[in-house]
């Protein structure tokens, strides 16, 4: 499982809720097209001093390698500034990307 982790924040003019709405629908019609295995969203609840990083985080989920490299070529060959993604990338201000490969996996 490769996790892809954007932490972000919206520009000023940007209303949270809205906002968050827009990265949803991006990520849902990923989902269901199959080109990301799952996705989560978070928020950083440190008081408002405290915080090293940006309030949002989106934690997307590939099954693999083969499904990582073919979504990144999907969006490539549509462009970035172009449907959902070109949506996104206008309402978002700053924001910091890591991308995790995971090495081991717990049961329950």
């Amino acid at each position: 499982m490769i996790h892809y982790n954007i932490w972000f924040g919206f520009r000023d003019s940007v209303d949270e809720t809205e906002g968050l709405a827009a990265v949803h629908s991006f990520l849902d019609e990923l989902h269901s097209a199959g080109s990301v295995a799952g996705f989560q969203f978070l928020k950083n609840t440190g008081a408002a001093s405290k915080p090293q990083m940006l309030p949002f985080q989106a934690l997307i989920e590939f099954r693999d390698d083969a499904q990582f490299s073919a979504t990144f070529a999907a969006q490539a060959a549509q462009g970035i500034h172009t449907g959902l993604h070109g949506q996104v990338l206008s309402i978002v201000g700053d924001f910091r990307i890591e991308v995790f490969k995971q090495l081991v996996t717990t049961r329950g």
